[in-house]
């Protein structure tokens, strides 16, 4: 038995909308996300300059980086928005093929 995933269209529609919100809040956080990179105020001992860098690195350039966990965010909320809207699209298709061919019945007369 073959089960099938489907979608209301204005479920779909409503999840592509809260993906535009979420994204608009993640782009938002990147901004700052990148100042974090350059940080000061630690001092001038070796150990403060080692602890800067620390911080630095986690918010840009390092492992899992922030700015990076971000961007990987942006792009999966990104791929959900687009087949959200393939939903809705496909919806439209099918719904539009149907009227065409229930108005290509033969009426009797």
């Amino acid at each position: 038995m073959v089960e099938m995933f489907s979608l209301d269209p204005k479920t779909a529609e409503l999840l592509r909308d809260y993906c535009g919100d979420w994204l608009g809040e993640l782009r938002k956080l990147s901004v700052p996300a990148q100042r974090l990179g350059t940080v000061d105020g630690f001092g001038t001992l070796g150990s403060a300059q080692a602890l800067r860098d620390k911080f630095a690195q986690k918010a840009v350039g390092g492992h899992d980086a922030l700015v990076d966990v971000l961007a990987s965010h942006i792009a999966v909320v990104e791929a959900m928005q687009a087949q959200f809207q393939a939903c809705i699209d496909n919806a439209f298709d099918q719904e539009s093929s149907n009227v065409s061919t229930l108005r290509s019945i033969d009426q009797p007369n």
